[in-house]
């Protein structure tokens, strides 16, 4: 029976003490292979196309080209690559922009005061090389709560409820009545009164109980 081919890691990262780490984390590993380290991204462009990587670990903030900027241009020349951000910072706009560039994950170096284990580094590896996104939870809850509020914004143009709809929405669902709506939004009750029939009407509902439902259904509170 023939040997499974080893999993082919290329590492870039311009701390050479990171990547001494991880070499140090793969030589453990009995079914990866170690094939190429850069400091920076012209470097790794330089390098990727001799060593064929299968999984690239990239790191997201370098001297010159940012690890996004190399991202996507791994991501163009060599497509068969798996590119790991391995990074110390867990920044929104970082990881939405990231997993735009086409990266297969966003892991972080330490998490809670807790470096990144060789366990966890190596599952990741192996998970990204089977084609599967790889996130570390904090932005994983953070890609999850982004998603929530995009499907949200989309349900609320499709039924074309104005934000001033949506916030009487959330609090109706809540259980507050108009005249307390009408406090909270400083509006007159007879606003909220006219504001309650067309929510109704848009959601195609008949009672406060079963806006609230259906709002709850579509993920609007």
């Amino acid at each position: 029976m023939a040997a499974a081919a080893l999993i082919r890691v290329m590492i870039v990262d311009d701390h050479p003490i990171v990547r001494q780490g991880v070499r140090s984390l793969l030589s453990n590993c009995a079914d990866m292979a170690l094939v190429g380290e850069a400091e920076d991204a012209g470097q790794a462009l330089d390098l990727v196309g001799q060593a064929r990587p299968d999984v690239i670990l990239l790191d997201i903030r370098m001297p010159g080209n940012t690890g996004l900027e190399a991202a996507r241009a791994l991501v163009r020349q060599a497509p068969q690559a798996k590119i790991l951000i391995l990074s110390s910072f867990d920044d929104d706009e970082y990881v939405t922009q990231a997993l735009q560039a086409g990266v297969h994950g966003y892991i972080l170096k330490s998490a809670s005061d807790e470096t990144l284990s060789g366990a966890e580094l190596a599952g990741a590896v192996r998970a990204a090389y089977r084609g599967e996104r790889v996130l570390s939870p904090s932005v994983m809850s953070r890609v999850v709560e982004q998603f929530a509020d995009l499907s949200r914004e989309r349900t609320r143009r499709e039924l074309g409820l104005t934000d001033e709809e949506t916030r009487v929405l959330r609090l109706l669902a809540a259980g507050a009545s108009n005249p307390k709506i009408a406090a909270e939004l400083y509006l007159s009750e007879t606003t909220i009164k006219r504001k309650v029939q067309d929510i109704f009407e848009k959601l195609g509902v008949a009672t406060r109980a079963q806006a609230a439902a259906e709002a709850a259904r579509r993920g609007l509170v």
